[in-house]
């Protein structure tokens, strides 16, 4: 449908994540491993397993980032195989991530003002197991620093990604990337095709005329300063995944939180707007030999699910894969056999 009459798109998963890290606050405070280790929690709880201290360990030997860690920036307890955070210059910014794990090279790409902690704990522990795995913080967001004086973009966030991939010396990594990360990734495929060997994709569209976008009664629920966080889980979740959506409301606790203040709110969100009129993706996307995985969920109250088919239908070498019965948390309502899918997937397209 013309962008002139397109439902504004609505900022995700911050809302959501607020909401969710709100509702936890009191339970995570008293879960082993939750939060910052203070003086009365038990050994056994800030202890990293030898799992856990593996996976740092081997996260310590490869990564080649350029400067010291960031001080008191490593999670304890069950996230402290993440590390600590680290900064790196990149094309006028500096962009904060961490790396874990060991394999091949897995860069993950957060959502609408999503923060590196806004990743579970579970999901980034079972990625760890079969890749070399890098999150950060997208620009103006978390540890990740802004240069206010250009617009903020899709297509800037994804050349972003790209200049952290040559920053850091990775070689053709593959690419995750959930709701407007699934954006920023498909525009890096799309655009820098040679910079990754596959992509995968969850809960993104193409933008531009084309997309399909968020339903206006959804959308004016996720802006909504009335609505509760319940109401936002809600959208995240269906409403029988109720053992889901408390363990994802469980997990935000274990990484220490990040902070997003407001002109990041505001220059992100105009970056989703200006995406609905940006036909780059859909333009170049037909060209791009990168592997593609569309995944979406199909009860996806957010992003309809109808954009994964438009997505597949438009790149040459995708696949679609939807999960039925869950919605835009999709990777982590049903993480193990999205991550089952994923390394099927890289596998199958030749990431060693």
């Amino acid at each position: 449908m013309p962008a002139s009459h397109r439902t504004p798109r609505a900022r995700t998963l911050p809302r959501l994540a607020v909401a969710a890290a709100t509702v936890a606050l009191a339970a995570v405070a008293c879960s082993p491993g939750g939060g910052h280790a203070t003086g009365t929690s038990s050994a056994s709880s800030s202890r990293p397993s030898a799992q856990a201290t593996a996976i740092a360990a081997t996260a310590t030997a490869t990564t080649t980032a350029a400067s010291a860690p960031v001080p008191d920036s490593a999670p304890t307890g069950k996230g402290a195989f993440l590390g600590p955070v680290r900064r790196i210059p990149v094309d006028g910014i500096k962009i904060g991530y961490r790396q874990f794990g060991s394999g091949p090279d897995l860069v993950m790409v957060m959502g609408d003002t999503g923060t590196m902690s806004d990743w579970t704990v579970d999901l980034l522990s079972r990625l760890g197991r079969h890749y070399h795995v890098t999150v950060f913080d997208n620009r103006g967001v978390g540890y990740t620093t802004d240069d206010t004086s250009v617009p903020d973009t899709i297509p800037l966030m994804a050349d972003d990604t790209v200049g952290l991939i040559k920053a850091l010396g990775l070689r053709h990594p593959a690419l995750l990337g959930w709701s407007m990360g699934g954006e920023i990734g498909l525009t890096v495929a799309a655009l820098h095709p040679g910079a990754i060997s596959a992509l995968v994709s969850t809960g993104g569209d193409l933008g531009g005329s084309h997309a399909i976008n968020t339903p206006a009664a959804v959308a004016k629920e996720l802006n909504s300063p009335r609505t509760t966080g319940p109401q936002l889980m809600d959208l995240l979740f269906p409403a029988d995944a109720t053992a889901a959506r408390a363990a994802y409301i469980e997990q935000l606790g274990l990484i220490p939180p990040e902070k997003v203040g407001d002109e990041t709110l505001l220059r992100q969100y105009q970056a989703g707007q200006a995406y609905e009129s940006f036909e780059g993706t859909w333009d170049k996307l037909p060209d791009s030999t990168v592997p593609m995985l569309i995944t979406n969920g199909s009860l996806d109250k957010v992003t309809p699910p109808g954009n994964a088919s438009i997505i597949t239908h438009r790149a040459k070498h995708a696949e679609r894969v939807m999960f039925p019965d869950a919605g835009h948390a999709m990777l982590v309502q049903d993480a193990g056999r999205f991550v089952s899918l994923v390394t099927r997937f890289t596998k199958a397209s030749g990431v060693a």
